[in-house]
């Protein structure tokens, strides 16, 4: 099978979309070479310098440079994506970003991979056009897909809902995480990232982007303003602007929390591991993730997490997360509080996350793509083969 990987909507390796794309890249690839089979990636020149170090001598397939930009890109794929991979000789076309870069009318056999439909539960979560390109066309294009992959059962429950389809209808195929990267860590690796970033006292770490409403960003200041943590424990922000920094820093002024909470902007990927080690406790309080990485990741490295009751991080964290609602900073604050102070919690995480964690790897997701893919497949290659034959 010669399978055919997008990476345009993929953030350049830079988001929790990045981070799934980089994992399946080099072991999509193993897997197909192991049965004869081949990967071909399609995308920009920055997309192939962001996987350089992961795309090894994957067959590439050039998109236009345009289709850096948004919605270029986004109107790029939807018409061209499938001839595109056709022409580079693909059985299949997956596509890791669906809900992001999906396709219309491919004419391939075609894979979606679902992160979240997270437009349909927030409200003004992205500008009027994306919101457009979402709730119209989006659904039309997965319509057109021989399957659908949801990274969760509550993802998998919001795409059977805006398709009206079966939720049987829809694969759920877990996100993983590298266990290699993120897992407790020697004191000196973390003081040497602490130092770094100019971290010196306890501190609770929120790796997300900043933007506004959906990472809810706000309540979470107000929870911690009114929060023991407060006192015992820095708050760290960790993330690219996505348009929300001037109102949190506003926030931070209104709570007076200017010597409390700490911005550091996008943070090299190397530092990352270290610093979540860190951290007395991570923050996942998305109001509807669709599956929450770093959540995930905290636990490989054998820290709590706070975490919200919504989408899919219960699912995610299990009995090893501390959950609240997203919407009550009140509850929020009581959470914040208990991951301050609750320390049999705490060591509980540290014995049980690492091993919780190692059941969810990378290659376990893999393998469930790479069986749908061979699944849409085989009917093609059957006809195919048949046709020789007859002929």
């Amino acid at each position: 099978m010669r399978l055919a990987i997008t990476l345009g909507g993929t953030d350049w390796g830079r988001s929790g979309l990045g981070t799934y794309t980089r994992a399946l890249l080099p072991r999509l690839r193993r897997g197909l070479s192991e049965t004869g089979g081949s990967l071909i990636a399609m995308g920009t020149a920055r997309d192939f310098e962001a996987y350089a170090d992961v795309l090894g001598d994957t067959e590439r397939v050039r998109v236009p440079a345009y289709a850096d930009h948004p919605a270029l890109g986004a109107s790029w794929y939807l018409a061209r994506a499938g001839a595109r991979a056709r022409a580079a000789g693909a059985d299949v076309l997956l596509l890791p970003a669906a809900n992001r870069r999906a396709a219309l009318r491919p004419g391939l056999p075609t894979v979606g991979v679902i992160h979240d439909l997270a437009q349909f539960n927030v409200p003004r979560k992205y500008d009027g056009l994306r919101t457009r390109y979402v709730r119209y066309l989006l659904p039309k294009a997965f319509a057109e897909l021989e399957a659908l992959v949801a990274v969760s059962h509550a993802t998998r429950a919001d795409v059977a809902r805006v398709m009206s389809r079966p939720v049987d209808q829809i694969h759920m195929i877990a996100n993983g995480v590298d266990t290699e990267r993120f897992a407790p860590m020697e004191d000196a690796r973390v003081a040497e990232a602490r130092a770094r970033l100019g971290l010196e006292a306890p501190y609770f770490l929120y790796p997300s982007r900043l933007e506004h409403p959906g990472k809810n960003h706000l309540r979470l200041l107000s929870a911690y303003a009114a929060s023991s943590a407060r006192d015992s424990h820095q708050l760290v922000l960790v993330g690219a602007d996505w348009g929300a920094e001037d109102l949190i820093r506003a926030e931070i002024q209104r709570f007076r929390l200017t010597d409390r909470v700490r911005l550091l902007g996008y943070v090299a990927e190397e530092l990352l591991p270290a610093l979540m080690a860190g951290a007395d406790a991570v923050i996942a309080v998305g109001l509807c993730e669709g599956f929450g990485l770093p959540a995930l990741e905290a636990l490989a490295a054998g820290r709590p997490v706070v975490a919200t009751r919504a989408g899919a991080l219960p699912e995610v964290v299990g009995e090893l997360g501390i959950l609240c609602d997203p919407l009550d900073a009140q509850d929020m604050a009581r959470a914040l509080t208990r991951a301050a102070s609750d320390a049999a919690f705490s060591a509980r995480v540290r014995r049980e996350g690492p091993a919780y964690a190692r059941l969810r790897g990378w290659e376990r997701t893999c393998e469930g793509l790479l069986q749908v893919c061979r699944s849409v497949a085989l009917p093609v290659l059957t006809n195919v083969t048949g046709s020789l034959v007859s002929g």
